[in-house]
């Protein structure tokens, strides 16, 4: 075969299936450690990656590589800055699982308003009689959702709410004009109006140095007390901490949340004990619809920069593949 696609972790054979019809030897890393795929990175033309880092180190074990191609939107596992460097292209899959992203964010928001998470616990736990009790539960039609960042999932999820649910949507994003967009956001310039006319504010930044920790008690001060802040981007965007404290002394009603600060989540995590943050384990662009289409359009990236085709989705810009 004329290239190998070294994959950090088994992926969906639609991408797979694509790279061998394209001459590609498809191999699977033989472990999780370094140590242990060392071999296949020292012959390696392209790494396809999912959440795994992507380190300098193995850019350097790897003196074939042409291309590293990432299973989904944000590419920050990635040293970019060090690809480029070394002259290796970096491609990725912005459209894969935006709509599986974006249902779960919908998800969390009703889960958060009928208090999913409580009842159930309640239910399982025997007290079918929870329905004559169960309080502070809220039909969203009507509500406004506020939206931190204006992106492709954001504009998915404001389509959803707004159109199919009945909501008001309103969004701060600096990179975005004022104005309504089309996709039902109304967007403003001040980002603490967003924060305080909410009923559930939804989270859809990427881990920049700028958006790091941009995300804390002064936000969740501002809220509602009656307020469900809800993130499916990036955990380490919210001071994780001062969320727990806001949550214990009821500045905002719940969280709905995919992601976290440190992940693998711990288990003695604070907020996997609490009945009124309802939590999955970062899987919301896991469908089986999206994980089908990340690994075609990864695949697809890699190729185009083996075989010097024009590149779809470039995340770096690279004189030479070659």
């Amino acid at each position: 075969m004329k290239y190998s696609v070294l994959l950090l972790r088994d992926l969906h054979p639609s991408g797979k299936t694509l790279l061998e019809e394209h001459d590609c030897e498809v191999m699977i890393a033989e472990g999780p450690a370094l140590l242990d795929y060392q071999d296949q990175l020292e012959r390696c033309n392209a790494i396809f990656v999912r959440n795994e880092p992507v380190t300098p180190q193995m850019m350097d074990m790897a003196p074939n590589l042409k291309v590293i191609a990432k299973h989904g939107v944000g590419y920050d596992n990635i040293d970019v800055e060090y690809a480029s460097k070394k002259g290796i292209q970096v491609v990725y899959a912005p459209l894969g699982n935006n709509n599986s992203v974006a249902e779960m964010a919908i998800m969390h928001i009703l889960s958060c308003a009928r208090r999913m998470r409580y009842s159930q616990q309640e239910l399982i736990n025997g007290n079918y009689n929870i329905r004559f009790t169960l309080n502070n539960t809220h039909e969203i039609k009507g509500k406004t959702l506020a939206l931190i960042g204006c992106g492709r999932i954001a504009r998915l999820v404001a389509e959803k709410a707004s159109a199919g649910l009945g909501m008001k949507v309103i969004g701060y994003d600096p990179f975005v004009k004022p104005g309504m967009m089309e996709c039902g956001i109304e967007v403003v310039e001040d980002r603490n109006r967003v924060f305080s006319e909410a009923d559930f504010v939804s989270v859809h930044l990427p881990a920049l140095p700028d958006t790091i920790h941009s995300i804390g008690m002064k936000e969740f001060g501002i809220m509602k007390k009656t307020a469900f802040l809800i993130n499916t981007a990036r955990g380490n965007v919210i001071r994780e901490e001062e969320l727990v404290d806001a949550l214990n002394r009821g500045e905002i009603a719940g969280a709905g949340l995919d992601v976290f600060e440190d992940e693998p989540v711990k288990k003695n995590n604070p907020l996997l004990a609490m009945d009124h943050v309802s939590v999955t384990p970062h899987c919301s662009g896991l469908t089986v619809e999206a994980s089908e289409n990340l690994s075609y359009t990864g695949a697809a990236g890699i190729l185009e920069v083996l075989y010097h085709k024009p590149l779809t989705w470039p995340v770096n810009k690279v004189e030479c593949n070659g």
